[in-house]
């Protein structure tokens, strides 16, 4: 179990919470039925918030999940979307999508629409969806040819350098929207949890127990989004920073810096999982 708090001397002073993080759960990859026992299996934990980093499932069923989770739970749901998220869509189509039922539900809610969310007095919660920008690595010798190139339709029968701008494009249009939410979220608290689906840093890039290497990193890092947040951590040490993240489906737990922390989420398609209670005070 994680533990985000600043002293345990003042800790019985402080508001608290638990926070559930889940990330690629994948709900496309196994029957309606379990998906939905899986959202009351988070539910019937009774956790204060819950924070979802993406990959939840694909263009054709995301609406419906979510106003599931609308109905299920009892707490406040916190999302960012995932690559396969948009997959048999188009990025934007998805986006409106989300939008327009999020503006219905009560409980659940798309975290770049959401802004800065004050956990407790001291922890904000804020979040993009980030992408594998191409940005780390080499990806003109990458060896992964990604699913995404096929089932999103940005990036259908596209050539390479193309996809590269794309993919350039996208992981900078989430920087800039993190640097303009994370002064408000500093300002305002001195630790700051901040979830996406891409991992921000090479060092937080593994998958079945081996890091990532110039060939996997352009697909599976955001580094424009790392630069955003490296920066605002090297500039105020008073700060914490948390960063949650998936995509690799490899476990990583990692310090960037002294005040800035990463995980990154281990599952296996067809068995989503919950992966912390991360006590917030």
């Amino acid at each position: 179990m994680s533990v985000l708090k600043s002293s345990k001397k003042e800790e019985h002073r402080k508001q608290t919470l638990s926070l559930m993080w889940a990330t690629d759960i994948h709900l496309d990859h196994v029957n309606p039925e379990k998906g939905a026992m899986f959202i009351k299996e988070m539910a019937s934990k009774n956790p204060s918030a819950v924070v979802i980093t993406g990959d939840i499932s694909t263009a054709e069923t995301i609406d419906k999940w979510i106003i599931y989770m609308d109905r299920t739970f009892n707490c406040p749901v916190y999302f960012v979307l995932g690559n396969h998220d948009y997959y048999h869509g188009s990025i934007e189509g998805v986006r409106q999508k989300v939008r327009q039922v999020t503006r219905n539900t009560v409980r659940v809610k798309w975290l770049p629409e959401a802004g800065v969310v004050m956990l407790t007095p001291t922890t904000a919660l804020i979040g993009c969806d980030g992408w594998g920008d191409a940005k780390l690595g080499d990806f003109d010798m990458a060896e992964t040819r990604m699913s995404d190139y096929i089932y999103i339709k940005e990036l259908v029968g596209m050539e390479r350098p193309r996809i590269k701008q794309i993919l350039n494009a996208l992981g900078l249009d989430s920087a800039r929207y993190l640097a303009r939410v994370l002064p408000e979220a500093m300002n305002r608290a001195q630790f700051i949890i901040i979830a996406t689906h891409v991992p921000p840093f090479a060092e937080a890039c593994w998958h079945q127990g081996r890091r990532g290497d110039a060939r996997w990193l352009p697909n599976y890092t955001c580094g424009s989004m790392g630069e955003v947040i490296q920066t605002a951590a090297q500039n105020s040490m008073y700060h914490q920073f948390l960063v949650l993240c998936g995509h690799t489906h490899g476990y990583a737990d990692v310090h960037i810096l002294p005040n800035l922390h990463i995980k990154v989420g281990e599952v296996e398609y067809g068995n989503p999982v919950i992966q912390d209670i991360i006590n917030v005070c």
